[in-house]
């Protein structure tokens, strides 16, 4: 049987993985109204000018990366609601605890 921490663990890891790809297509659409162009697909391709490679690189890792970051917290509260309990911290951050 998996542990508390395990299932949290599994729980997060699925909330990230849809909200990556869903960021990544509001990203694409949100690209095309502002430029009228379609994003880069290849940004380490010669046809595609530095300009457009590293701005489409940070604007997307950007938005990627809060996407998750609202995705563990919604899934944070879910588990409180379904648990009762708070999410169990990473084993890093308990360490760190414990030695305050």
């Amino acid at each position: 049987m998996l542990s508390k921490r395990h299932k949290w663990m599994v729980m997060a890891a699925a909330a990230s993985a849809v909200a990556a790809p869903l960021a990544e297509r509001a990203m694409a659409a949100a690209w095309r109204g502002a430029a009228g162009e379609d994003p880069p697909i290849d940004v380490d391709g010669r046809d595609v000018d530095w300009g457009r490679a590293l701005a489409w690189t940070a604007v997307s890792a950007i938005v990627v990366a809060v996407a998750q970051v609202v995705a563990r917290r919604g899934a944070g509260v879910v588990w409180q609601q379904v648990t009762g309990s708070r999410p169990p911290l990473p084993r890093q951050r308990r360490r760190r605890l414990a030695r305050a």
